[in-house]
């Protein structure tokens, strides 16, 4: 990962003083703010903005600039590698400096970088609030709704206006070496150098948003000639920003779109979907359904024992307690049924072994002999299997056994015991 050092910033030159009107002089319009003229009259301007395209834009300018600065430096340290290389024995040294060569470009080229895009940016939003540009000809953005789509637009136009031949070579090359993690972090040490601090780009993100927003739905164009109405409509603007409540969230947007940010924040408390009395967060809700909730659908535990019971998970336990006796007998049948059928394919495998013993000795005997043992042996095979089943039917109908009656007179005292104890 390159570290490209602490940059140094633009200053407060005339280009940052233009964005300043254009973006926080709530009495100045833009054509006034540019002649320096104060608008007579209705002086207190709202000066409110969509939060989220005014986001978008700062984030697009710091990414636009760490684009330019990297392609740049980029197409340097090419010219320094290609020099390098071609010097008698020095083609390893090339190759220790191409990262410094990186970033020491990218630090030299950013002021410079920021205040052509600055002037670009003012040179292209003010032809296209007036109708001029070859944007405001383009259908598409002609009736763009979406302001931060036009910004896109227009930064897109100002890296291919800076992209040389070499810098196209130069991002070709550079392409096996992860453009795109340069830029990441050029971004990064952007921000953490402060070199262009958020807060004047968002001075600069309001002063081009209030330009292309021809629709004027995503900035509060509305101006008050006392600053008692102005601080009266702001309490109430669509557009007056405000954060998420809900524990945990903290996310700021514009009034106008509370409803559909509180309909789709995974932090909001609901009330459980299956109906229990817990609240949860709309993120954990499937989670707390399908694991921990007491409503939850469940099959009674003893279901493999022939239980047809179904319930909710917080009645299981209830269930189980009051149908004690029951579950025992289920689950005595089912071993007395399992033993049985352990019996009838012991017997099986041991005929089995039988017949292939015999098999093996017919080889060498007589094969008469064995085929009518085998017939002996499938017939007392039929004959055990008609005594089983006459078995399973007698105990069908009588349910009596020892260790049947045994259990059910002591459920008979258990039930008893109950009914006397007080």
């Amino acid at each position: 990962m390159l570290s490209f050092g602490s940059l140094r910033g633009l200053g407060s030159g005339s280009l940052s003083s233009k964005w300043e009107d254009y973006g926080g002089n709530e009495s100045k319009s833009p054509s006034a703010a540019q002649a320096g003229v104060v608008t007579p009259g209705l002086q207190h301007e709202c000066g409110y903005y969509d939060v989220e395209q005014v986001q978008r834009v700062t984030k697009a300018l710091l990414v636009t600039l760490a684009r330019v600065c990297v392609e740049r430096s980029s197409a340097g340290e090419l010219v320094m590698r290609s020099s390098l290389m071609s010097s008698a024995g020095t083609a390893a040294g090339g190759g220790g400096s191409g990262g410094g060569a990186t970033a020491t470009g990218a630090m030299r080229v950013e002021g410079e970088t920021k205040r052509e895009m600055l002037e670009y940016l003012l040179q292209q939003s003010e032809a296209y609030a007036s109708g001029s540009g070859a944007l405001s000809n383009s259908p598409a953005m002609a009736t763009a709704a979406n302001p931060s789509k036009v910004v896109d637009d227009i930064l897109e136009s100002f890296v291919r206006s800076k992209r040389t031949l070499l810098t196209r070579v130069s991002s070709k090359l550079m392409y096996s070496e992860k453009m795109d993690d340069k830029i990441g972090d050029f971004v990064q040490e952007l921000e953490r150098s402060s070199t262009w601090m958020i807060g004047r780009r968002e001075v600069i993100a309001k002063g081009i948003l209030k330009r292309v927003d021809r629709s004027k739905s995503h900035h509060c164009a509305m101006r008050f000639d006392n600053r008692d109405e102005l601080a009266y409509h702001k309490l109430r603007c669509a557009l007056r920003p405000i954060s998420c409540n809900n524990p945990g969230c903290g996310d700021v947007f514009s009034a106008i779109y509370a409803e559909p940010h509180d309909a789709s924040c995974p932090f909001k408390l609901l009330p459980c979907h299956l109906k229990c009395k817990a609240t949860v967060t709309r993120s954990n809700m499937e989670n707390h359904c399908v694991t921990v909730c007491p409503m939850k659908p469940v099959t009674c535990p003893f279901h493999h024992v022939s239980c047809p019971a179904s319930m909710s998970q917080g009645e299981v336990e209830k269930h189980c307690e009051d149908n004690m006796g029951q579950h025992l007998l289920l689950l005595l049948n089912s071993l007395q049924n399992q033993k049985l059928s352990i019996g009838v394919q012991s017997q099986r495998i041991q005929l089995i072994e039988k017949a292939m013993a015999v098999g093996q000795r017919g080889e060498a005997g007589d094969m008469g002999s064995v085929q009518s043992t085998l017939r002996e042996h499938e017939i007392r095979l039929n004959s055990l299997e008609q005594e089983l089943k006459k078995l399973q039917q007698d105990v069908k109908a009588t349910d009596v056994s020892a260790e049947v009656l045994q259990l059910r007179r002591e459920v008979r005292n258990l039930q008893r015991q109950n009914c006397n104890s007080p």
